[in-house]
């Protein structure tokens, strides 16, 4: 049976792994305290939900049907989860569905590093260029970004008119997100620069970003490898 964690204790997660490492994050950030943002735990799996967005994270062999009728039940608007447990599940919802690509730095990494990248810009101001490539509402994403930064969980870089995220950093495994450049500045590497200085900060943790197919060879020509597919299942 799933069942909601209600105490502050980390639940049994891999140590290694984007879906732990995710649901880790959101854990440190949230805590169980909020009715937006809820975990819970069955026999080899632990999920996280926030505002409707589930992380599935298995450590063995689970029950896809039961995991499939709580998802139907609890309602859903996106899952992230294994390549393998999201083919499972995508003939027990009625949803839509992609595979994205899990890419990790292989390169060594630069012994340079850009010194104009601003470690801690006013989020305005890193949203006013992320919106210019991804359809962000402003609110929600301001009040959870800050949050998560204020817990020390995430944070955000920006280089002339490019800009990141750092998702987490936990147990020597980063995951960068929202890279985005404002399109009078794309195609002149600045996102390439950003991403490789960032490469340097973290560069005793392993390097990660999650990417759609047509990004592949951008990532490739700056030092990732694609290392796994997952998946992400909408609510059609």
């Amino acid at each position: 049976m799933i069942k909601c964690i209600n105490f502050p204790e980390e639940p049994a997660l891999p140590e290694k792994g984007v879906e732990a490492q995710k649901i880790r994050a959101l854990l440190r950030a949230y805590g169980t305290q909020y009715d937006f943002c809820r975990f819970y735990t069955s026999c080899h799996i632990t999920l996280c939900d926030l505002n409707g967005g589930f992380v599935i994270c298995e450590n063995g062999e689970c029950d896809v049907e039961e995991l499939a009728e709580f998802l139907s039940f609890n309602g859903f608007s996106d899952i992230f989860c294994s390549n393998d447990l999201g083919g499972r599940l995508k003939e027990l919802l009625s949803c839509g569905s992609q595979t994205v690509n899990l890419m990790r730095f292989r390169e060594k990494i630069p012994n340079s590093t850009e010194t104009d990248v601003n470690k801690t810009p006013p989020l305005e101001d890193v949203y006013k260029i992320l919106s210019t490539a991804f359809e962000i509402d402003f609110e929600p994403w301001y009040v959870d970004m800050s949050h998560r930064i204020r817990h020390g969980v995430s944070g955000a870089r920006v280089l002339d008119r490019s800009a990141l995220i750092i998702q987490h950093n936990i147990n020597g495994e980063a995951l960068l997100s929202q890279i985005a450049t404002t399109p009078e500045r794309r195609g002149q590497g600045g996102a390439s620069k950003l991403i490789l200085s960032t490469c340097v900060e973290l560069a005793t943790s392993e390097i990660y970003i999650i990417c759609e197919d047509k990004l592949l060879s951008f990532y490739e020509k700056i030092g990732f490898e694609k290392i796994d597919k997952k998946y992400v299942l909408t609510r059609s």
